[in-house]
């Protein structure tokens, strides 16, 4: 634990509040689904929508600000996401239909993504191997925040002002985090930085892609992206189902959130002791394990809404040790275009994940036997595929 203190500093406290961004946005709206369907007169499966196309301007937006925060340096780029997402919360406030709302929420995607590249580009300009991941983890600890405190946020704005009060309060976030980025420093020095045009973007993502390690954890971000989208779109509805209201539902999501602290912190003793690969396959085999358990309450009849809270509490202790360990994998060999690397693996992980959680979703309706069905099997591929790859000699 004393080492990890000693790495939690300005720069993994701001990288990891920078990452939650994106997150505490979708968490935060998820308790307010019926007044939003109230609000703009939608069924609650067109209000689903709201989270695959935001994900979806989020791994679409990966590769411009990837290049540009290569070619203008990190904080120019940060600012101007945070205008995109400021523009993006207005529209939503502002809607009064769904595809004002889905409007505003691509634009709200598509800028938080600047966060998430830049900041793991940062991370990348500062370490590499080992020290990476333990960074990578430091700042996802941080990240935990967001899922942890936005549904209780989300629900008590809800409750106290209505759903369009909490896209307000996200445009307050993230002028917050504009202060905050003032304060950084910025990694990228002027003589790092390139000249990146089309042709140089679609070059440097062919370098990415042919490089065995990054394209093959690049795809294990796909299917690791895909598992927390299909939780994600359906984890109010199976909370309905299972007997909890709003109000319950958000505190209940907010405390099995909470397995994400505590699990980078077993990741960062982990990689320290046994390295990135041993903490990967470890964080595999707890999901793995949880999403079999959850499909078999479900076909026995033995899942109530208390039980799933405990078994996601551990499923979120180890899901984002894999994915952390899994970006630090895909962007330890490209320090010299790290920013371009982060983009190719968001883009990838976010439009592929994305479409495939949407043919879960067509697959499994609101039926809890199919989607515990298809969650278990997604999960059990990144298990498998923990234990596929070896380390180069």
């Amino acid at each position: 634990m004393g080492r990890l203190l000693l790495h939690i500093t300005w720069f993994g406290l701001y990288c990891g509040l920078m990452l939650s961004v994106s997150a505490f946005s979708i968490d935060i709206i998820l308790p307010a689904f019926p007044g939003v369907s109230a609000g703009i007169g939608a069924t609650s499966q067109q209000v689903q929508l709201i989270v695959p196309v935001y994900l979806l301007a989020l791994g679409v937006a990966h590769p411009l600000f990837g290049a540009l925060s290569d070619r203008y340096g990190r904080k120019i780029i940060i600012y101007l996401g945070l205008v995109i997402f400021c523009l993006g919360a207005l529209a939503c406030m502002l809607s009064t239909s769904l595809p004002t709302l889905l409007a505003g929420r691509f634009l709200q995607g598509f800028g938080a993504a600047s966060g998430m590249v830049v900041c793991r580009a940062m991370i990348r300009d500062r370490f590499s191997g080992a020290e990476l991941a333990q960074n990578m983890a430091v700042a996802s600890m941080f990240f935990a925040i967001g899922p942890v405190l936005a549904p209780l946020i989300g629900y008590m704005i809800y409750a106290l002002v209505g759903w369009r009060g909490i896209f307000a309060f996200l445009i307050v976030f993230a002028v917050a985090m504009a202060g905050a980025t003032y304060r950084q420093e910025e990694t990228l020095s002027p003589q790092l930085r390139r000249s990146t045009g089309f042709q140089e973007i679609i070059s440097s993502f062919i370098l990415v892609y042919k490089n065995p390690q990054s394209r093959f954890f690049i795809l294990v971000g796909v299917v690791c992206t895909c598992l927390i989208i299909t939780f994600l779109e359906h984890a109010q509805v199976i909370y309905e189902q299972l007997g909890a209201d709003s109000k319950r539902f958000a505190y209940l999501f907010a405390f099995s959130s909470m397995g994400i602290i505590a699990g980078q912190v077993v990741n960062y003793r982990l990689i320290r002791l046994s390295g990135v690969l041993t903490a990967m396959r470890f964080g595999a085999t707890i999901v793995a394990g949880t999403s079999l358990l959850i499909m078999v309450a479900v076909f026995t009849g033995l899942l109530t809404d208390t039980k799933m809270t405990l078994l996601m509490l551990a499923f979120h202790t180890s899901y984002l040790i894999i994915y952390a360990n899994v970006v630090s994998l895909a962007l330890d060999p490209h320090r010299q275009r790290a920013g371009t690397a982060a983009a190719v693996f968001g883009f990838t992980s976010y439009v592929a994940g994305s479409a495939l959680a949407a043919l879960i979703t067509f697959i499994a309706g609101e039926a809890l036997s199919r989607w515990s069905m298809c969650f278990f099997l997604t999960a059990l591929l990144i298990f498998l595929a923990s234990f596929y790859w070896k380390a180069p000699e």
